[in-house]
Protein backbone atom coordinates (compact mmCIF):
# COMPACT_ATOMS: atom_id res chain seq x y z
CA UNK A 1 0.00 0.00 0.00
CA UNK A 2 1.30 3.52 -0.93
CA UNK A 3 1.34 5.96 2.22
CA UNK A 4 -1.01 8.62 0.20
CA UNK A 5 -3.24 5.27 -0.60
CA UNK A 6 -2.87 4.82 3.70
CA UNK A 7 -3.68 8.59 4.81
CA UNK A 8 -7.01 8.57 2.61
CA UNK A 9 -8.18 5.27 3.96
CA UNK A 10 -7.09 6.78 7.52
CA UNK A 11 -8.35 10.43 6.57
CA UNK A 12 -5.10 11.91 8.21
CA UNK A 13 -2.85 14.43 6.50
CA UNK A 14 1.13 13.36 6.20
CA UNK A 15 2.03 15.71 9.24
CA UNK A 16 -0.85 13.75 11.83
CA UNK A 17 0.11 13.24 15.20
CA UNK A 18 0.19 9.87 16.80
CA UNK A 19 -3.44 11.28 18.92
CA UNK A 20 -4.79 11.68 15.54
CA UNK A 21 -3.94 8.23 13.87
CA UNK A 22 -4.77 6.32 16.43
CA UNK A 23 -8.69 8.11 17.09
CA UNK A 24 -9.33 7.45 13.44
CA UNK A 25 -8.05 3.82 13.44
CA UNK A 26 -10.01 3.48 16.61
CA UNK A 27 -13.20 4.53 14.72
CA UNK A 28 -13.08 3.15 11.41
CA UNK A 29 -12.04 -0.53 13.01
CA UNK A 30 -15.58 -0.31 15.04
CA UNK A 31 -17.62 0.33 12.05
CA UNK A 32 -16.25 -2.19 10.34
CA UNK A 33 -16.65 -4.33 12.44
CA UNK A 34 -18.30 -7.81 11.96
CA UNK A 35 -20.54 -7.83 14.59
CA UNK A 36 -22.01 -4.44 13.72
CA UNK A 37 -22.23 -5.69 9.78
CA UNK A 38 -19.50 -4.01 9.07
CA UNK A 39 -16.91 -5.06 6.31
CA UNK A 40 -14.18 -7.43 7.12
CA UNK A 41 -11.93 -6.24 3.79
CA UNK A 42 -12.21 -2.92 4.81
CA UNK A 43 -11.17 -3.47 8.30
CA UNK A 44 -8.16 -4.82 6.99
CA UNK A 45 -7.74 -1.86 4.79
CA UNK A 46 -7.46 0.23 7.98
CA UNK A 47 -5.22 -1.89 9.97
CA UNK A 48 -2.79 -1.81 7.09
CA UNK A 49 -3.31 1.74 6.50
CA UNK A 50 -2.25 2.51 10.21
CA UNK A 51 0.85 -0.01 10.13
CA UNK A 52 1.90 1.88 6.55
CA UNK A 53 1.97 5.06 8.10
CA UNK A 54 3.86 3.71 11.30
CA UNK A 55 6.30 2.23 8.76
CA UNK A 56 6.81 5.49 7.58
CA UNK A 57 7.49 7.59 10.45
CA UNK A 58 9.88 4.57 11.66
CA UNK A 59 7.93 3.60 14.73
CA UNK A 60 7.79 0.04 14.98
CA UNK A 61 4.58 -1.37 16.94
CA UNK A 62 6.11 -1.78 20.56
CA UNK A 63 6.90 2.18 20.54
CA UNK A 64 3.61 2.92 19.13
CA UNK A 65 1.47 0.81 21.58
CA UNK A 66 4.00 2.60 24.39
CA UNK A 67 2.96 6.28 23.11
CA UNK A 68 -0.70 5.34 22.89
CA UNK A 69 -0.39 4.02 26.69
CA UNK A 70 0.79 7.45 28.08
CA UNK A 71 -1.65 9.00 25.67
CA UNK A 72 -4.66 7.10 27.24
CA UNK A 73 -3.07 7.61 30.86
CA UNK A 74 -2.68 11.17 32.13
CA UNK A 75 0.54 11.71 34.20
CA UNK A 76 -0.32 13.25 37.20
Amino acid sequence: MQLDEALKILNVKDDANIEEIEKRYQHLYKVNDKSVNGSFYLQAKVVRAKQRILLERGIDLKSYQEQIKSIEKPQS
